[in-house]
């Protein structure tokens, strides 16, 4: 079975095609070698979409959703807090992610936190009080579907090859 390439036309077309109905779309990305590390992103457009396909490093793993995720958002507060909890069920694996950038240095990101239980989602909540947050259950990243599409970022010489996650 043949694997996508990051900068294969049909790829980019689909992502065009989701952008132009809809105002962002929900980027996964998994970093080859990396001791499982990942990240997240929201991304309101093809040109921005791009540019940051191009920085990945080579092998990383990038799942793009179609349909809106994380829908609960809002700054962190008691409130919200209480909103969350209702809104998901204890027991599914939720995501809570930063929706402003972290910075340090000269590298940036979304802080997220990942968890499965009413006690994790509260904690991961209480650590990022009067921060603005989206939340949601863990989107569904394992296999592709019409509405969920995965590609790998191609080496310098092309090659298109799975990474280590």
């Amino acid at each position: 079975m043949s694997i996508k390439s990051a900068a294969d036309d049909e790829f980019l077309k689909t992502l065009e095609n989701w952008l132009s109905s809809q105002t962002e779309v929900l980027v996964l990305i998994r970093y080859s070698r990396a001791a499982g590390d990942k990240s997240f992103e929201f991304q309101t457009s093809l040109a921005a979409l791009q540019e940051r396909l191009r920085q990945f490093p080579a092998e990383a793993c990038v799942t793009v959703f179609r349909n809106p995720q994380l829908q609960l958002r809002g700054v962190v507060d008691g409130e919200f807090i209480g909103k969350c909890l209702s809104s998901i069920p204890d027991g599914s694996e939720f995501v809570v992610v930063e929706t402003v950038l972290t910075k340090e240095g000269s590298h940036s990101w979304l802080d997220f936190t990942a968890g499965e239980s009413h006690d994790e989602l509260r904690e991961a909540l209480e650590g990022r009080r009067g921060r603005p947050v989206a939340v949601g259950e863990y989107p569904p990243w394992q296999e592709d579907s019409p509405e969920v599409i995965s590609a790998y970022v191609p080496t310098e010489d092309g090659e298109v090859r799975r990474g280590v996650y």
